[in-house]
């Protein structure tokens, strides 16, 4: 045991950035925080780039890494994905009540909502502030349930999405109460290439 201790020791820091950047950092806290102040620094200080994904975590580990780790991150997470699916009920709900919007990623590209089912507090959470995404280029909705939306609220949310300045790729897949609340957005986006829309 010592001796992998001292090997993985002996690693550079660029070696261990480089592999760093390749994994989920909700699983590089899970393993790597808290070993040693190397690592503690590594995570906090050096990492540029952070892919959060939250489908499979559980909810005290989720709960902790909102609460300790997402703050010192948040303007280095360029990948975020929450997901209310049955592994993580209530997940959005969780972080919206940690205190964080959208508009605190700043450098934000890829934002995946699977499964999300709107309420009047989520939908003002989630649609209120995707404006301020000025970096996002690829917008995911997947397998999510608008049913608490109106058409008027909808319209507004489309208007902010097809005005965001680097989107290139946007999926949906929306289910809602009723017809379809999809609707024609009121301004053209100059840098949407990849539009997919599913549901009802």
């Amino acid at each position: 045991m010592t001796t992998n201790k001292m090997i993985l020791e002996s690693l550079s820091n660029e070696l261990f950035i480089e592999l760093f950047e390749l994994f989920d950092v909700v699983d590089l806290f899970r393993s790597f925080y808290g070993l040693n102040t190397r690592f503690n620094s590594l995570l906090l200080i050096q990492v540029r780039d952070c892919r959060v994904d939250c489908r499979s975590i559980f909810k005290e580990d989720f709960n902790r890494f909102c609460r300790i780790y997402l703050p010192f991150i948040i303007n280095r997470t360029i990948y975020l994905r929450l997901s209310d699916n049955e592994e993580a009920p209530y997940q959005c709900a969780h972080f919206q009540s940690a205190g964080f919007t959208f508009g605190q990623f700043d450098n934000l590209r890829y934002l995946t909502l699977e499964n999300v089912s709107s309420d009047p507090k989520i939908n003002q959470f989630f649609f209120s502030d995707l404006y301020y995404l000025h970096n996002l280029t690829h917008l995911k909705f997947i397998g999510c349930r608008l049913l608490g939306i109106s058409l008027g609220d909808f319209q507004g949310v489309i208007d902010q999405i097809w005005n965001l300045p680097k989107l290139t790729h946007c999926y949906f897949d929306f289910c809602f109460r009723g017809r379809s609340h999809f609707c024609i957005p009121t301004s053209v986006s100059t840098s949407l290439q990849y539009l997919t829309i599913l549901g009802n």
